[in-house]
């Protein structure tokens, strides 16, 4: 991967995923380092879904009249920390 993409989103998530996809199919990069991006992304997609569980659970409560605060706009899940820009190196910008 050249880009080094800010990634934000699982939206990002997503792209970048593809994106590796279409590298090692070009030969840009190794099989090996798919496979661990792939079980990273295992991972992340796990904490995703726990996410959206949360916000089912948020949508139930708020439809019984018990509001427990804004829900998560799914796709738009921001997973960096305040102030700080991660790129694909793990290095903030």
């Amino acid at each position: 991967m050249s880009v080094k993409e800010v990634i934000r989103t699982s939206g990002d998530v997503r792209r970048t995923l593809a994106q590796t996809m279409v590298d090692i199919r070009d030969g840009e990069l190794s099989v090996d380092k798919g496979m661990a991006i792939a079980a990273l992304a295992k991972e992340i997609t796990a904490s995703i879904q726990t996410e959206v569980n949360v916000a089912k659970v948020k949508a139930t409560m708020l439809n019984e009249g018990r509001n427990m605060g804004n829900l998560t706009h799914l796709g738009k899940l921001v997973i960096e920390d305040a102030g700080t820009v991660p790129t694909l190196t793990g290095i903030d910008g």
